[in-house]
C-alpha cells in the first residue's frame, strides 16, 4: 500500500485543488481515522502504570530523548520549512503500530502496550511543547492545540466505542492501509517536484533519515546485546528508539507550516518501512 500510494502521489501530484477539501484537510481526516482504528488495540482503562513504571521510563527516554533529541539536532542541517518538518517528526510520539511489530517480532507485549498508551498521554503536553519551543514564532498556539486535540485526543475518544465493536483484525488492517494510502497521496503529492527535480536535496534527506533510523537503531541494538539484554526487551526498545508516528508528523506539517514541510516525514515513512522489514528479516529473525 505504501508503494502504491507513493506512485499514485507522484503521478497525480496530490488531490485536485478544486475539491471541497484541501490536501491538508484530507490528510487530517485520514490520520484521525487511521489513529482511531489503530488505538483500538490499546486498553486505556485500568492500566497498571505503577507495575510498568520502569518500562514507561525507558520508553520515554528512548522515544522522546534519544529519537526526538537526535532528530532535532539533525534538523539544523536544513533551513526553513524543511527544518520545521524535521521538528514535527521530533515532536511526534512513537507510532501505534509499534505494538503490532513488537508482537510480530516476539517482543515483550504487555509493557509495550502500557508504555505506548502512556506516551500518547504524555504527547498531549510534549508535542505542543517541542513545537512551540522551536517553531513558536511561526505557529499560532490556538491552531496548534486544536490540531493536537484532533490528532491525539480525538482518536483516543473515538477508539473507545470502536473497541467495543470488536472489528475483525483483518478488517482493521484493511481500513488502516486505506487511510495510509490517502494520507501519503495528500502529503507527498504536492511535493513531487522535489522527488523529480531536486536530487541533491532528496539525497541529503534520505541520508539524514537513514542515520536517524538505521544508525540509532543498530547502535542501540548493539549496545543492548553487549549488555546481554534478552530479545523480548530488545525488540520494543529498538522500536521506541526509531519508530515515530511519521503520518502524524506529516499531517501536522502540512496543516501548520506548508506542503514543503511534509517532505522529511514522507522520506522517513519510506525509510521506516525498509527498517521494519530489515528488523523482522535480519535483526530479529527467528533462528
Amino acid at each position: 500500500m505504501m508503494t502504491l500510494s507513493f506512485i499514485t502521489a507522484m503521478v497525480i501530484g496530490g488531490f485536485p485543488n478544486d475539491l471541497v477539501l484541501t490536501n491538508s484537510n484530507i490528510a487530517t481526516i485520514s490520520l484521525v481515522a487511521m489513529m482511531s482504528i489503530s488505538l483500538t488495540s490499546l486498553e486505556l482503562r485500568g492500566l497498571k502504570l505503577a507495575s510498568h513504571s520502569s518500562a514507561i521510563l525507558r520508553a520515554f527516554m528512548l522515544s522522546t530523548l534519544l529519537a526526538s533529541g537526535s532528530t532535532m539536532l539533525l534538523a539544523f542541517l536544513f533551513q526553513g520549512d524543511l527544518r520545521a518538518g524535521w521538528i514535527m517528526v521530533a515532536a511526534a510520539p512513537s507510532a501505534v503500530s509499534l505494538v503490532a511489530f513488537t508482537y510480530l517480532m516476539k517482543g515483550d507485549l504487555e509493557p509495550t502496550l502500557v508504555s505506548t498508551a502512556a506516551l500518547y498521554l504524555i504527547a498531549l503536553v510534549f508535542t505542543p511543547m517541542i513545537t512551540l519551543i522551536f517553531l513558536g514564532e511561526s505557529i499560532e498556539v490556538t491552531v496548534l492545540l486544536t490540531y493536537i486535540g484532533l490528532m491525539i485526543l480525538l482518536p483516543m475518544l473515538i477508539s473507545r466505542p470502536l473497541r467495543r465493536l470488536n472489528i475483525h483484525q483483518g478488517d482493521k488492517a484493511a481500513l488502516v492501509n486505506t487511510c495510509l494510502f490517502v494520507l501519503i497521496v495528500a502529503v507527498a503529492g504536492p511535493n513531487r517536484d522535489i522527488f523529480f527535480n531536486e536530487w541533491g536535496l532528496l539525497a541529503g534527506l534520505l541520508l539524514v533519515a537513514v542515520l536517524r533510523i538505521f544508525g540509532i537503531g543498530l547502535l542501540w541494538d548493539r549496545y543492548l546485546r553487549f549488555r546481554k539484554v534478552p530479545r523480548e526487551q530488545r525488540v520494543p526498545e529498538v522500536l521506541f528508539a526509531t519508530h515515530k508516528n511519521n503520518g502524524m508528523a506529516a499531517t501536522m506539517a502540512i496543516a501548520l507550516v506548508g506542503a514543503e514541510a511534509t517532505v522529511p516525514a514522507t522520506v522517513c515513512v519510506v525509510v521506516d518501512i525498509v527498517w521494519l522489514i530489515f528488523l523482522s528479516h535480519v535483526v530479529f529473525k527467528e533462528r
